[in-house]
């Protein structure tokens, strides 16, 4: 497959991908994972949870059917979680991203794209998928609504040729939704483990800051968690998160404002990254990496510097520079 990244200025890199990437529709990857559980003896309620409160050692759940009394409490609802606001642990709007995109019945040769605008914290993308393309944005919730994305997205389809007219759009399936993308700070102090109870997946905070990934580390906790419970360390599971994939959100969180909006040389960052990653095997091989979760953040500028030519250096040393 291809990775096309084109960055705020217009210039654009193109890489081959090496491994493969599966695109999962959501309701054919939760199905799946819903008969896996069940296969192996999970007991499924379809239920919808009003509240839940604490009942001595244990958790009450209640429902629009009823009340359940439960041993270990486990917040698996998303970034609304209500297990996480019953602690107290809101996320704030500077750790949201808002995302807004479409479902195009079209069939697309471009591959994937990543896209950046100038000055703006965020990306818009293009997935390829069978009978389909999904096209999207993302943006911080604290400076952007549903509308001023749709407003972006729009402008961008009309310039790449994928819509004609704003009307057509009104045809087409929408998705939307808050996705976490904590900063340092936030990361420092987030809560999502206690006396029996515990967060995992986006109602943990569990997303990539920059990236905004995050099936992969919700599955990733979830597998932390069960691991934990079963041998008996339910309080071993915030470590066990730390060391397997949490500490290097903060390195993550450390870099979002100068991968967004930093300047180098009279340009964006990013544009000057693209611009060397098109000249540059050893830094499209990183981006590689970095696509198939090889190469985290805390690690990342000893690549670079490794592995990239004497001209991409100073662009590098910019961008890693501690902050004033």
């Amino acid at each position: 497959g291809k990775l096309a990244v084109i960055s705020p200025r217009g210039k654009r890199t193109q890489v081959t991908l090496e491994e493969p990437i599966c695109i999962y529709s959501r309701t054919v990857l939760n199905q799946l994972l819903l008969d896996r559980a069940l296969a192996d003896g999970v007991r499924f309620l379809r239920e919808r949870v009003l509240d839940v409160r604490r009942l001595e050692a244990r958790w009450e759940l209640l429902t629009d059917r009823g009340v359940h009394a439960v041993d270990f409490l486990v917040g698996a609802d998303g970034v609304n979680s209500i297990v996480r606001k019953k602690l107290g642990e809101r996320f704030a709007s500077e750790d949201l991203m808002m995302t807004f995109g479409y479902r195009i019945p079209k069939e697309i040769d471009e591959g994937i794209v990543i896209k950046f605008f100038p000055k703006f914290r965020g990306y818009y993308w293009v997935f390829p998928r069978p009978n389909h393309a999904s096209f999207g944005i993302c943006g911080r919730l604290s400076q952007h609504n549903t509308q001023s994305l749709k407003h972006l997205l729009h402008g961008f389809l009309m310039e790449s040729g994928h819509l004609a007219d704003p009307t057509e759009a009104a045809a087409w399936s929408v998705y939307s939704a808050l996705i976490p993308s904590l900063s340092p700070q936030s990361l420092h102090g987030n809560r999502f483990h206690g006396d029996n109870w515990a967060l995992v997946g986006d109602a943990a905070g569990f997303a990539d800051p920059i990236t905004c990934e995050g099936i992969y580390y919700a599955l990733r906790s979830g597998d932390l968690l069960a691991e934990a419970i079963i041998e008996g360390q339910a309080a071993s599971y915030a470590d066990r998160c730390r060391d397997d994939f949490a500490a290097d959100f903060i390195y993550g969180a450390e870099l979002f404002e100068k991968f967004y909006a930093g300047d180098f040389l009279g340009s964006d960052f990013i544009t000057r990254m693209v611009q060397a990653s098109s000249r540059s095997r050893a830094l499209r091989s990183i981006m590689n990496a970095f696509v198939a979760g090889r190469q985290d953040y805390r690690t990342l500028r000893a690549a670079l510097v490794r592995k990239s030519p004497q001209s991409a250096l100073q662009i590098i040393g910019s961008a890693f520079r501690p902050s004033a």
